[in-house]
C-alpha cells in the first residue's frame, strides 16, 4: 500500500477521532478525489462488510457522516489565528467532548479595540451532535444539536449564561450567587437544580422543564413570572403570547443526553423537526395529511434510515431518500429526504 492509500482502519480510526496530521491529508484528498464519484459512500460500505469483524452495517451511514464533519472541523482547526489558540489553551481544560464530533469554540471581544473590553466564551454544537460542557463553576450539562451557549470569561464573578437551542443544566450551588440562563423569550434563574430548556430560535415555543431543584421565570418579550416545581413544564410561545404549564414525566425531555431518541405519542409534523436537528438532514412531508399521524417509539444510537423504515412499516408512508451533491467548496450538503403518502 503506497502512501497516498488509505483503508478501513484508517477511515474508522479517523471517524473515531485518532489520527495524525498525515491521516488527516491522507483521508481528506481520498475524499476530494473522490467527490465525483456518486457512490463513494456504497464504496466504504462494501470496503467494511467485506471484513468479518467489520462494525454492524447500521453504524456505516453514521461513520460517513463523522469523517465528513471530521474533514470540516480540521479544515476549520487549521484556519485560525495564533492568538485565537493561545485563549484556547487557556480555557479549554473547562470543556470535555465526549463524542467524535466536538464543539467549536470560539473566544471573543465586543469592543475589541479597547483593552478593557470584555472577553467571552462561545460553543457552538454542529448539526446532528450532541456535548457535555464544564462550567468554570463546576456547574455541567448538555447541548444538543445546533445549539450555541455564550458565557463571560469573567463568569465566576457573573454566573450567566445565553443560549439558542437546546440544554440541559445540572447547576453547581453556591450560596448567595445566582445562575441564569438567558433565551429570547425569558430569564430563567435558579441556586442549584437540574431543569432542561429548548429554545431554538426557528422555533416558536420555548419550553423549560424542572427535574429537581426550583427555577424562577421572568419573561421578556412578555412581562410573566413563575416559579416550577419538579416534575413541571413550563411552555411560552412568542407568536400568541401564551403561557402554560404542565405536569410532565422529565425523564422524557432529558432521554436525549442518554443517547435516546424519544418519540413520545409526538405528531408527525413535530419529529420531522427532531429528526432534522438530530441527523442533521432537510426533511419535506410532501402530503398535508401526514403531518398529524402519530407515532411512539425510543432509538438507540439508530441511523436515519432505520428511523424512516420505522415509520413506513407502521403507517401508509413512503419516504426517498435524495442523492447528495457537493457544494461549491467541496463538502458534503445535507441528506433530503421526501415523505408521502403510499399510493
Amino acid at each position: 500500500m503506497g502512501n497516498n492509500k488509505i483503508n478501513n482502519k484508517i477511515l474508522l480510526d479517523f471517524s473515531n477521532g485518532k489520527y495524525s496530521y498525515n491521516d488527516y491529508l491522507r483521508v481528506k484528498n481520498w475524499f476530494i478525489n473522490k467527490k465525483e464519484n456518486n457512490d463513494l459512500e456504497e464504496h466504504l460500505f462494501q470496503q467494511w462488510t467485506e471484513l468479518s469483524d467489520s462494525p454492524n452495517t447500521k453504524s456505516l451511514h453514521n461513520i460517513f457522516e463523522k469523517i465528513q464533519y471530521k474533514i470540516l472541523l480540521e479544515e476549520k482547526k487549521n484556519k485560525k489565528e495564533k492568538s485565537i489558540w493561545q485563549y484556547y489553551r487557556k480555557v479549554a481544560a473547562i470543556l470535555f467532548p465526549i463524542i467524535a464530533i466536538s464543539a467549536s469554540l470560539y473566544f471573543f471581544s465586543q469592543h475589541p479595540r479597547q483593552s478593557n473590553a470584555q472577553s467571552w466564551v462561545e460553543i457552538n454544537v454542529p448539526e446532528g451532535s450532541r456535548i457535555e460542557f464544564l462550567l468554570p463553576d463546576s456547574t455541567t450539562g448538555w447541548l444538543n444539536s445546533g445549539a450555541k451557549l455564550k458565557y463571560s470569561a469573567e463568569f465566576t464573578l457573573n454566573r450567566k449564561v445565553e443560549l439558542i437551542g437546546e440544554a440541559f443544566f445540572k447547576v453547581k450551588h453556591k450560596e448567595h450567587s445566582d445562575f441564569t440562563v438567558g433565551v429570547n423569550d425569558m430569564d430563567i434563574k435558579v441556586l442549584g437544580t437540574q431543569f432542561n430548556v429548548s429554545a431554538y430560535a426557528s422555533e416558536a415555543v420555548t419550553e423549560v422543564v424542572l427535574k429537581e431543584g426550583k427555577v424562577e421565570l421572568y419573561g421578556k418579550t412578555k412581562a410573566f413570572g413563575q416559579t416550577l416545581k419538579p416534575g413541571e413544564k413550563f411552555s411560552y410561545n412568542h407568536d400568541i403570547k401564551s403561557l402554560n404549564t404542565y405536569v410532565v414525566d422529565p425523564k422524557i425531555y432529558t432521554a436525549w443526553t442518554e443517547g435516546l431518541l424519544l418519540i413520545d405519542n409526538e405528531p408527525l409534523s413535530q419529529i420531522v423537526k427532531k429528526l432534522e436537528r438530530w441527523y442533521g438532514v432537510d426533511i419535506l412531508i410532501q402530503d398535508e395529511a401526514l403531518k398529524n399521524f402519530r407515532f411512539k417509539a425510543t432509538f438507540l444510537d439508530e441511523p436515519i434510515e432505520e428511523i424512516l423504515r420505522f415509520i413506513a412499516m407502521t403507517t401508509p408512508i413512503t419516504y426517498k431518500i435524495e442523492m447528495r451533491d457537493f457544494s461549491s467548496t467541496g463538502i458534503l450538503k445535507k441528506k433530503h429526504i421526501i415523505l408521502k403518502l403510499k399510493r
